[in-house]
């Protein structure tokens, strides 16, 4: 199991690369894409990484042009994380052949297998302990 996963990630990443993109930076681009008004750590928990990732990711796609950082409406403090039209731009790009290589890695299993590993991987991800993340 892990090293399929490892090897799936490692076709998605090395596709990426033409985009000039990691993994973890088109994930964000992507989840722009389709939620307005999230702060850091509401993104972090999305992504499933820690706040200082986070942290990083937001700095190195902001100080490329492809997201910024905006006061949020609802806390003074706070700021949102909102896509630019560069990274929009680039997103949606990348987006077309990263579904097309996702759809090709998934072709040897029918729709019945797609939807049967849905399950069992939702119900491994619920069964796993919470893990705290270092400070």
């Amino acid at each position: 199991m892990i090293r399929t996963f490892w090897t799936l990630q490692s076709k998605v990443e090395d596709s990426l690369k033409k985009h000039k993109l990691t993994l973890a930076q088109f994930d964000l681009l992507a989840m722009l894409l389709g939620l307005e008004d999230l702060n850091q750590q509401e993104l972090a928990k999305k992504l499933a990484v820690t706040k200082g990732n986070m942290v990083g990711l937001v700095n190195r796609l902001s100080r490329r042009g492809f997201v910024k950082r905006v006061p949020s409406r609802t806390g003074r403090r706070a700021n949102v994380i909102r896509l630019t039209a560069t990274g929009r731009k680039l997103v949606t790009a990348a987006l077309p052949d990263h579904t097309r290589l996702v759809n090709t890695m998934m072709s040897p299993l029918d729709l019945v297998e797609l939807q049967v590993l849905r399950e069992v991987l939702k119900r491994l991800e619920a069964g796993l302990p919470e893990v705290e993340s270092r400070p």
